[in-house]
């Protein structure tokens, strides 16, 4: 009988416990033992998939080999620091901190080693965790420890604490590598010298590193550099906005096998200063980027034409982000994207963002020559791999229906298409909700469309208001992206998008705007967006309804044209025969 601590989560296919199935599954494998790396792996998928981490800690006690993968499982990443030590000795708090109530010996290393080897991602982040540890917890272990390699197999390493205490974790086997700097009024750069050095010294074969931090890059673009020429397994380097100088592109264009590229939005990757990537003018020679496929950066656009053109720039691209700090023209977005038909003919993902200015709110439409238009992005259709485009930019853009159109039937294999769904002028587009049927019609394979339109309005086509099937349904679209869309009637909207939406289909709403809002756009912002989660409440129930529809009327269809063969076949039957059928009448059979 197992013990009730053991019996972990429910199966919803066998009816018992995932332990007592992998019990069963152990008991049959000590009757053949060839088929034991089949069952290893159900039981191990079980734990991934199934089994969170009071389920680990109660299956270690079903038998040894239930042990085994359980503990793999519940140590493969380590998020607690306070968890991991306490193997090594009990931990007590000492006022905001925790310390070890004793001096660690070899017998818990000893102890210890069951465990360490199993770490596979260490996660650390002071900041995330309410068990503190004091300094005299890193300097004992680093004290105490038998062997160099805390966690020999760890191949994952973040951190986000103090810099020192990292280095006791630092191995020859870390691939991956993310490391939040400390900001400090007074940066020295001779601190991360030494620091960037250890990281050489100590990981060499790191292939991802991940750099965060909240400053001007200026102040430590030196340090820097010297850490990436002397990584040269790195495929992907990741910094914060506004962190690519002209001298940091020059240092990544000669690691040969770096692949990706990139920034990240996110608050704790931190930002630095815009000023230090003006005049981004780095000069490359003809082994630079060999490798580079995915390229993200914060950059003008003007700079952005230069260096896809210049002689030796980075020709296998197949992902481009760029984001710039300032509103750009339609003039200069044109020419970007007639410079990138022939710079990237690979490309197969473009993501362009012109810097928005919500404080400066628009109380009247913008001139139509400051919006993007359907001559500015008519190049795009040239780039025949191209299947993702997103666009952001301060300005509405300019397109008609008959635009729409154009960009459907001449893009039939787009999968994600967002034209800029929330321009910070909100209170007329040209388009209506009847700008989705061309994508319907023509891209099969979109999964995910955004565009700003007034949907105060359902304007069916005519052909088409006598009958729902007539219209065009998305085949792929997992998301709708709205943005900030005007709306009046959710009901009605939520109606029409029933027939054209696949099931499951999400409505994304929203901004993604950085500054603060004045309280009167806060307040219109929150009403028309509420409508939207209406929209997106009544949606699945409307398109299942729709779906049961369309399969009756399916049936209703198949029994009609059934009748009217056996009618056909009936009449031609009375024709042979030479009988007389009476249409006024009934027709005995």
């Amino acid at each position: 009988m197992i013990a009730p601590t053991a019996m972990g989560r429910i199966s919803p296919v066998f009816g018992c416990s995932i332990s007592q199935l992998g019990y069963l599954l152990l008991s049959i494998q000590e009757i053949n033992t060839r088929p034991s790396l089949l069952l290893n792996g159900i039981i191990r998928e079980s734990h991934d998939d199934f089994l969170d981490d009071a389920s680990n800690a109660s299956n270690v006690r079903v038998s040894k080999r239930w042990s085994e993968i359980a503990l793999d499982v519940l140590w493969k990443e380590v998020l607690n620091l306070h968890h991991l030590f306490s193997l090594l000795a009990p931990l007590e708090q000492s006022g905001s901190t925790y310390k070890f109530i004793r001096l660690l010996e070899s017998s818990d290393w000893l102890r210890f080693e069951r465990y360490r080897r199993r770490v596979r991602r260490l996660i650390h982040s002071s900041s995330q965790t309410k068990q503190i540890l004091h300094h005299s917890v890193f300097d004992d272990v680093a004290r105490s420890r038998t062997s160099l390699d805390i966690l020999p197999n760890m191949h994952t390493f973040h951190w986000d604490d103090s810099l020192a205490h990292s280095v006791i974790f630092m191995h020859k086997n870390v691939k991956s590598f993310a490391l939040s700097l400390p900001k400090d009024n007074s940066i020295r750069s001779s601190i991360f010298t030494r620091f960037f050095e250890d990281i050489v010294t100590r990981m060499p074969k790191i292939s991802s590193i991940d750099l965060r931090f909240e400053f001007p890059v200026k102040l430590i673009e030196g340090d820097v550099i010297r850490l990436l020429s002397n990584l040269p397994n790195l495929d992907r380097i990741t910094l914060p906005r506004f962190c690519l100088t002209t001298k940091i592109a020059e240092t990544a264009s000669r690691l040969g096998k770096l692949q990706t590229l990139e920034y990240q939005y996110h608050r704790y990757q931190g930002r630095g200063d815009p000023a230090d990537i003006v005049d981004f003018r780095p000069k490359l020679t003809e082994v630079s980027f060999p490798s580079l496929f995915d390229f993200s950066t914060t950059i003008a656009f003007e700079d952005a034409i230069k260096f896809l053109t210049i002689p030796f720039s980075p020709s296998n691209l197949t992902i481009i982000y760029l984001d710039s700090p300032t509103t750009e023209t339609p003039t200069t977005l044109s020419a970007l994207l007639n410079a990138i038909p022939e710079a990237c003919p690979l490309l197969k993902s473009l993501t362009l963002t012109s810097a928005l200015f919500n404080d400066m709110e628009l109380t009247s439409a913008p001139e139509k020559e400051d919006c993007v238009n359907i001559d500015t992005l008519r190049p795009l259709l040239k780039c025949p791999k191209l299947t993702s485009f997103e666009i952001e930019h301060h300005y509405p853009l300019h397109l008609e229906l008959s635009d729409i159109e154009e960009i459907a039937t001449s893009w039939p294999g787009v999968e994600t298409l967002v034209l800029n769904p929330q321009p910070t002028y909100l209170e007329d587009s040209n388009l209506t909700l009847r700008a989705l049927l061309p994508f319907a019609r023509h891209c099969s394979k979109l999964q995910r469309l955004g565009l700003f339109m007034d949907a105060t309005t359902i304007d069916f086509p005519a052909a088409e208001s006598t009958s729902v099937y007539q219209l065009p349904t998305f085949r792929s679209l997992h998301c709708l992206t709205v943005g900030v869309s005007l709306i009046q009637e959710d009901g009605a909207v939520a109606l029409f998008l029933s027939q054209i939406c696949p099931l499951h289909c999400e409505i994304e709403k929203g901004v993604t705007w950085e500054n603060p809002v004045s309280q009167e756009l806060a307040d219109k912002l929150e009403l028309r967006l509420k409508k939207w989660e209406k929209v997106e409440e009544l949606l699945p129930l409307l398109t299942k309804l729709r779906i049961e529809e369309r399969e009756r009327a399916h049936l209703l269809k198949q029994e009609v044209q059934d009748l009217r063969i056996r009618t056909e076949v009936l009449m031609d039957k009375f024709a042979l025969a030479g009988t007389p059928v009476n249409l006024d009448g009934c027709i005995t059979l």
